[in-house]
């Protein structure tokens, strides 16, 4: 996916949550869900959206009838699934490229092994452990609500209470499974979304830096220039 793009998905009128994309997020849709996922542009540009389907006979490969019935429960509970994946998006990227200059059907079958294979990785395993100390359930539990709270206060105290931690190991554990401190890991998320309110709005630099959780204009630039390299204002004006 590009552009802003905010997707709504849900069991019932009262379930029904929007989440905002950011780079090399993926939106995982079970297969039998009869529920509605909708998908909206949210900037002044076109949103593209790549989308491929993989086929329940090439899931079996990998798991058996039972735990492929657990792994698609799991996800009907979590819908919309999106998450943070750069190698399942750069994969679906890949595919779509090869699809546009006319990639054969062994292509597509090889591609969509290795997704079936990446996507089912994580529950194969039941307790495997991410490193860090950090299970791969409690990561992603972990970066959905930073990304469902980029516009509010997050603390590290509230990120070590979703998995229970004290607050010195979970910083602790987190860096060494994302390579990042929880701030910084925020920040840059907070970033990303703010380029691209940058890059489709018009929402004034001061306005946007609230949207995406800085406390004022000053920590706002701060923060943008020591990660883009410039300016709020000097992004947007390269961009326009």
């Amino acid at each position: 996916m590009s552009g802003l793009l905010g997707i709504r998905g849900g069991g019932d009128e009262a379930a029904v949550k929007e989440t905002l994309p950011l780079p090399d997020d993926v939106c995982v849709i079970p297969p039998g869900l009869s529920r509605t996922l909708v998908v909206e542009p949210k900037g002044d540009e076109p949103a593209t959206i790549a989308s491929l389907t993989v086929s329940v006979e090439t899931l079996h490969r990998f798991v058996g009838e039972d735990d492929l019935r657990s792994h698609l429960s799991h996800l009907r509970e979590r819908y919309p699934a999106v998450r943070f994946d750069p190698v399942l998006a750069a994969m679906v990227k890949a595919v779509a490229a090869a699809s546009e200059v006319g990639a054969d059907d062994l292509y597509a079958q090889s591609a969509a092994q290795f997704i079936a294979a990446h996507v089912l990785a994580p529950h194969t395993t039941g307790s495997a452990k991410s490193s860090g100390g950090l299970s791969a359930r409690q990561l992603e539990t972990i970066l959905a609500y930073m990304r469902e709270n980029l516009g509010q206060p997050v603390s590290v105290d509230d990120l070590a209470s979703l998995v229970s931690f004290s607050r010195f190991h979970f910083v602790r554990c987190f860096k060494a499974a994302t390579g990042s401190t929880p701030y910084r890991y925020l920040t840059e998320l907070r970033i990303d979304l703010a380029r691209k309110y940058l890059e489709s709005g018009n929402d004034t630099i001061a306005r946007i830096g609230r949207r995406c959780g800085f406390s004022g204009s000053e920590h706002f630039s701060r923060s943008f220039r020591r990660i883009v390299g410039c300016t709020p204002s000097q992004y947007r004006t390269s961009r326009a």
